[in-house]
């Protein structure tokens, strides 16, 4: 059992080393985590943003895509009394110009498909704060908050400011769409230092002590605290993350807490789950998104009874939120991008410097369950968009024609629009399917391969693109390999969601690899090939575009 640290450390600055634990990776690389910070500019543009702006070309048609500028970290997703569906994300609406920096932007959606821009909510370089951070809101409808209506929701939120990382509040009266400045525009928490990691506040009630919590990210541990007015708050523990705690392996630098609970129906079990952003690149992996399984002391504190474990396996499933639908539902929402390579130099069709960048993953719907012992969380996509023009059609690699290599058969080679939703049934006409079988997006400017050992469980996945160059483009070609557990079978499924910008991969026991890929062609042919005699049976078909 991984027990909660009562006593507390002085902060240092540490080093981005990181776990990927409880599956196998099988490639080295490296990444870091973001530093976030942004000029100190005091010139405020609280204008919302349109949609009716000029694109770079990378806007995809079955994703949200943030109107302007650069979008990153996703923040607090909760039910208004509109009976929408509201979240925040980072935005800076003046990417790589002045007035650099980000700011909650406000969105709502019905039915996690469509969305509909609000504009920002909380501007940056306002009311004694800087730039505006993660953080979370705490909706006052138990009325804690007795200065204020229980209509109030409260927001809490880091700033990167000259002394530090220090924690700001601001409320709403309205939905959510404003917010004005509380604690009369002071933090109600500061950073002891001005390279001390302090941020990402998560906020929840506490019903056993009818006290506010806060987890707070604080570099390799997750700081606990409590408060009775919502501005005052004290110090009760952290979960430690780190390599004395974790087998001698470490996560290095932790973002965004969030914590959620999973109830599994089959062990009649109720748990919480610890979900966080961390760096995986000494085991492999990139960074990501992370859940430890635990139980909550009455105090609040979180403690972890099991090793940490990839939410999703894929280079591109960061800042994520999550909003608790029922006892055994969780829905998640990430950001499709990575620090290592999301802010490098992207280029649009005429060779100049896109400044338009950024979009949502699919909606991923999260449950637990046990297997081998353990509670593990399982996650399927999220993509009720409207279908047409479906294609359906089988081949195997007995009739097939050898593919360009030489050595594979090709099982299918078709164009089609870059919006896509793919589902790839493999089978083997006389036993477990054997060897390797490949997919292939090619877009005239992108290409990403997913190579898949039937035998021994693992897949590959590699990406080029020819609108990304320098050191950025080493790291975002890079390729990873993940272990899936899914192997020596028959029959062998793949569930593909494909738009201009991204590709999303559904494998059978509930793993998902998310990755952006950086195109504007809105065409692309699909390929598989076998290495053996399997066949393939194929439904494809084109997203109808999601407007907002």
């Amino acid at each position: 059992m991984l027990k909660t640290i009562k006593t507390k450390k002085n902060s240092t600055k540490y080093t981005l080393v990181a776990l990927v634990a409880g599956f196998t990776l099988l490639s080295v690389g490296s990444s870091y985590i973001h530093a976030r910070s942004a000029q100190n500019s005091r010139n405020s543009n609280l204008s919302n943003i349109t949609t009716n702006t000029n694109t770079d070309g990378f806007q995809q048609s079955n994703h949200y895509n943030t109107p302007k500028g650069f979008m990153n970290d996703i923040q607090t997703i909760f039910k208004g009394t509109d009976d929408y569906y509201h979240l925040y994300y980072l935005l800076n609406k003046n990417y790589k110009s002045s007035n650099d920096g980000t700011e909650w932007y406000h969105i709502r959606t019905k039915d996690w498909e469509h969305f509909e821009d609000l504009g920002v909510a909380i501007p940056k370089f306002v009311n004694g704060w800087s730039a505006v951070a993660s953080g979370s809101v705490y909706q006052n409808s138990n009325g804690f908050f007795r200065d204020l209506p229980k209509t109030a929701i409260i927001a809490y939120f880091t700033s990167y400011t000259e002394t530090g990382q220090h924690q700001y509040a601001a409320y709403s009266l309205d939905d959510g769409r404003t917010y004005h400045p509380y604690n009369h525009s002071q933090p109600v928490m500061k950073a002891q230092s001005k390279e001390q990691n302090f941020r990402d506040p998560h906020v929840w009630y506490n019903e056993s002590t009818k006290k506010l919590m806060m987890y707070l990210a604080e570099g390799d541990k997750v700081g606990i605290y409590s408060s009775i007015d919502g501005k005052k708050w004290e110090y009760q523990g952290a979960t430690m993350l780190n390599s004395s705690t974790l087998d001698g392996k470490d996560l290095g630098l932790i973002e965004c807490p969030n914590l959620k609970s999973f109830y599994d129906p089959q062990t009649k079990t109720t748990k919480h789950a610890l979900l966080f952003g961390a760096n995986g690149y000494q085991y492999g992996s990139t960074t990501g998104s992370y859940y430890m399984i635990g139980h909550l002391e009455a105090n609040g504190n979180f403690v972890a009874e099991q090793q940490p474990e990839r939410l999703d396996y894929g280079t591109d499933y960061y800042g994520a939120n999550y909003y608790q639908e029922s006892p055994t539902r969780v829905k998640s929402i990430g950001w499709m991008g990575n620090w290592e390579y999301s802010q490098g130099q992207i280029l649009k069709d005429d060779g100049q410097e896109a400044k338009h960048i950024g979009s949502m993953s699919s909606t991923h719907s999260l449950s637990m369950t046990q297997k081998d012992g353990k509670y593990v969380v399982r996650s399927r996509l999220i993509n009720n968009n409207a279908r047409t023009s479906g294609l359906r059609t089988k081949h195997s690699a007995r009739t097939s024609k050898t593919a360009p290599d030489g050595y594979h058969k090709e099982l299918l080679k078709v164009n089609r629009k870059a919006s896509q939703e793919i589902s790839l049934h493999f089978a083997n006409n006389t036993a477990n399917t054997k060897g390797h079988v490949r997919v292939f997006i090619n877009q005239n400017d992108s290409r990403v391969s997913v190579d898949l050992n039937t035998e021994t469980g693992t897949y590959e996945v590699k990406r080029n693109s020819s609108k990304i160059t320098g050191e950025a483009k080493n790291k975002y070609e890079k390729a990873y390999a993940v272990y899936n557990n899914w192997q020596n079978r028959q029959r062998y499924f793949v569930y593909l969601v494909a738009d201009k910008g991204s590709l999303e991969i559904a494998m059978p026991d509930g793993q998902i690899y998310s990755l952006m890929k950086l195109s504007s062609d809105p065409n692309m042919q699909v390929v598989v090939e076998s290495s053996t005699d399997n066949s393939v049976s194929a439904t494809l078909c084109d997203f109808q575009n999601k407007t907002r």
